[in-house]
């Protein structure tokens, strides 16, 4: 019998895993494809293959998310150039992640504040931030498409991202008052 909360409860938290993920892996490709097969697991899991209940849910899941990510990590640690992560920041993490209280409601609540945030930026920085975090283009790129040097577009989205942070910590702070 499927069980549709565990892949709600996992999209919920999905965030949270890919924060998990790039701090063991420093790569948002394989952080990615660790949640997907993470992912596989739960549904598999909500598709009968488990015959308890989940009582803690995030615990659970993050066990599996940790396990596919520990794979990934051995499977890369073979490949000569790749540095591993030390187990001791690894427990680091885990611990991190263990003790975050966030709530996913207060998440909620920076995304949205981020998005206005961001809808205020001029076009160019709004261009410049697409280009750097949704395709991941590197500072040459953008120079080239926004008729500026490299270090020209590495300054400004150093500034672009310290105006976001603050008019999202404003907006936290006074969720009424849209000041910025």
């Amino acid at each position: 019998m499927s069980d549709p909360r565990l892949i709600r409860d996992l999209l919920r938290h999905q965030s949270d895993f890919m924060a998990y993920l790039m701090a063991m892996v420093r790569d948002l490709d394989a952080a990615e494809e660790i949640f997907q097969n993470a992912a596989v697991v739960v549904m598999q899991y909500a598709d009968g293959s488990g015959a308890e209940p989940v009582r803690d849910f995030r615990a659970w899941a993050k066990e599996i998310v940790r396990r596919q990510a520990l794979h990934y990590l051995r499977a890369k640690g073979r490949a000569a150039r790749f540095a591993p992560t030390e187990p001791e920041l690894l427990e680091q993490i885990d611990r991190a992640f263990d003790e975050d209280n966030t709530d996913s409601i207060e998440r909620q609540r920076e995304l949205e504040a981020l998005k206005d945030c961001a809808s205020r930026l001029p076009e160019t920085a709004r261009r410049m931030v697409a280009m750097r975090y949704e395709v991941r283009a590197s500072f040459d790129d953008i120079a080239s498409a926004v008729g500026r040097t490299a270090a020209a577009v590495q300054r400004s989205l150093s500034r672009t991202r310290r105006l976001l942070h603050d008019c999202v910590q404003s907006k936290m702070t006074h969720p009424r008052g849209m000041s910025r």
